[in-house]
Order: C-alpha cells, then structure tokens, then sequence
C-alpha cells in the first residue's frame, strides 16, 4: 500500500513537514545520486572548461564559450534536478521505480523548464536592474532596497518546476500555480528553504574544514591525493545537498497543495 510521504493526506505542522523531508530524502539518497551527481557536474561545465586552459574557474562574459557553456550546463543541471524530483515523488508515493523514464519524460519537456527559469529569473531581476542603473554612490542603497521585492517573488515563483514536472501544467499556468500556492504561505516555505539551505551549507563547511585540514596535515607529495580527496568528497557531499533539497522542495510542494485543497492555514 502506497505511503502517505508524497502527496500527504493532510496539512503537516512545520515539524511534520521536516520529519516528511527525512524520510523522503532517507528513502531516496541511494536511489538518486545518479541523477544528482550528473546535475553537480553539468553546473560545473564552464569551471571545468576554465581549469583546463588553466585560468580561474570564475565566469568571463568575454568569454563564449564559457558563457554558453555555463547557460547549457545550468538547462541540464535543472533537467537533471526535475528528473531526480520526478523520481523522488515516485519512491515517495510508493510506486515501483520507473528506471530511466522519469528522464525521458523531464527531457521532453525541458523547452519548458527552461522557459521557466528565464521567465522566473526574470521576473526577480526586473525589480533589480533599474537599482543597477543608478550611478556607484546609490547603487548599493538601490540594491538593497529592491532585494525584499525580488526576494519575495524568487520565493513566490520557487514552485512552478514541481508544478510543470509534477502538476503537469503548463509554463504559464505553473508559474500562476506556484504564486497561488506561496500566497498566504510566503513565510513558512521561506523558512523550510532556510532550513534546508543552513543544513546544506553545514555540511560544506564541515567537509571543507576537513579537506582543509587533511592538506594541511599532508606533505608536498601527499597534496595531490588530498586535493583529489577532498574534490570527490566535496562533489558528493554536493549530490547529497542536492537530494535532500530535492526531498524538502517536494515535501513543500505537496504539503501547500493539500493546503489549498483542503483550505488549510499556514
């Protein structure tokens, strides 16, 4: 019998919520770090097309093919998360797995995923470039002054790939789904993200501390293994970040549907 992880049967308190995520992400980690690791590596593209002419992995606008490179690798990066998030809802549900047709099924409609994320981003950065056009001694007062707008609609619109991937709406309607959705809950899924986002980053610094550490502790003819280490524990702790914002995005996701179904309150 199917459990009730995804989507749940009622409106969870935000303990509940949590513990939902945890189990998601305990179910699913082994099951997805394929996907997730794939996704960490195509972000990487233009970083590693950088390394190897050997200059700093930082993005050049002067560059082409560094910039085309860092614009494919993100489209794949994002198609790769929705596949991961498609399978997650699966094993969430209690299906049986579905092998790799949660990836043919997100590939056939990444024109739409990735008219998403540029009307998502566009809709935060509008509220941002007018504050980058004022002159140096404002522009910083500006930014920050526009940060709160551009925060709440990132958060606002955060949802409309689950609702496109899992919903199956279209880009129009998942980006008016996802809005619907966040209103009246703006709070609660901003705090859900950061939670997320603070358990995320501890583990990066804690693997960093440590990669640190062993580099420090090794000699010159040691380094290289330790940076080698360090690199494969630092992508893997990346692939697990990423399941486990997978799991709590999907947590999220059905938990403000069963609130609007059901009119639940925040």
């Amino acid at each position: 019998m199917p459990n009730a992880l995804y989507p749940p049967l009622k409106p969870r308190s935000f303990s509940e919520l949590l513990d939902a995520v945890l189990q998601i992400f305990r179910l699913s980690l082994l099951k997805c770090m394929s996907y997730a690791t794939l996704a960490i590596l195509a972000g990487q593209l233009s970083a590693l097309y950088y390394l190897a002419r050997g200059r700093v992995p930082v993005l050049d606008s002067n560059d082409p093919v560094g910039v085309a490179l860092y614009g494919v690798g993100s489209l794949i990066a994002v198609i790769l998360w929705m596949a991961l998030l498609r399978r997650q809802s699966g094993i969430a549900a209690g299906r049986p797995a579905a092998g790799v047709a949660d990836l043919i099924d997100t590939l056939k409609r990444a024109p739409a995923i990735a008219a998403i994320a540029l009307l998502g981003g566009a809709a935060a950065a509008v509220f941002l470039l007018p504050a980058l056009a004022l002159a140096p001694p404002y522009r910083t007062a500006g930014i920050a002054v526009m940060l709160a707008p551009a925060l709440y609609v990132s958060i606002a619109l955060s949802l409309a790939l689950p609702a496109l991937v899992l919903a199956r709406k279209g880009v129009l309607a998942s980006l008016a789904y996802s809005f619907r959705l966040v209103r009246g809950n703006w709070w609660r899924v901003a705090g859900t993200y950061a939670v997320g986002i603070a358990v995320i980053l501890s583990l990066c610094t804690l693997v960093a501390t440590l990669g640190a550490v062993a580099l420090s502790d090794n000699g010159a003819d040691d380094t290289a293994i330790a940076r080698a280490v360090t690199s494969a524990a630092v992508l893997a702790v990346a692939a697990i970040g990423l399941t486990f914002y997978s799991a709590l995005t999907l947590a999220l996701f059905g938990d403000l549907e069963v609130r609007r179904t059901t009119g639940g309150s925040g």
